[in-house]
């Protein structure tokens, strides 16, 4: 039989606890974002107006669009409701375990009454910053607005500021 001593032990247990959880408390996953020809988000907040010109959608996460089980994606639309061009600034972050991950950081040249959109895949708590020259403005989709209805979210910069809105269907959403 072999005998061990006491220190050896515990040495060789942490160890292997440290290696078996190395991956899960490292950086958290890549989370994918890609621009797409998706017609951008189904239902719009009542302060961004039905005809903004789309000027791109990004799609953000690893579940598909019909994936029932972990809730609906939910939109979040970034629109220039100023009468003329603005320059804004865009940062889409994901909380994860401890701490913020950027998913998206750019500056974009928006038209009047134009929009940037956005589908948020993967259930997380998101915060949106958009900033003008003049003004600016954040919010968080918390994870438990993924659930079985649809919904979105905006910024929207107007000449008075950044307003923020949101939409939502309001089924039960029992099994």
């Amino acid at each position: 039989m072999v005998s061990i001593d006491r220190r050896t032990f515990l040495g060789v247990a942490g160890a292997s606890v440290l290696g078996a959880s190395s991956g899960c408390l490292g950086r958290a996953a890549v989370v994918p974002l890609r621009e797409t020809d998706l017609d951008g988000v189904g239902m719009l907040p009542l302060n961004v107006q039905e005809d903004a010109h789309i000027v791109t959608t990004h799609v953000v996460g690893h579940r598909g669009p019909d994936d029932v089980f972990a809730g609906k994606p939910v939109g979040l639309v970034v629109a220039n409701q100023t009468g003329s061009a603005a320059e804004m600034s865009i940062s889409v972050e994901r909380r994860d375990l401890l701490s913020w991950t950027s998913l998206y950081d750019g500056r974009h040249s928006l038209a009047a009454n134009a929009r940037i959109d956005f589908v948020l895949r993967d259930p997380a708590t998101y915060r949106i910053r958009v900033s003008t020259p003049t003004h600016e403005g954040e919010t968080e989709i918390a994870n438990s607005e993924f659930d079985c209805n649809e919904k979105a979210f905006s910024l929207v910069a107007t000449d008075e500021g950044i307003d923020h809105s949101s939409i939502s269907t309001t089924m039960g959403c029992g099994l």
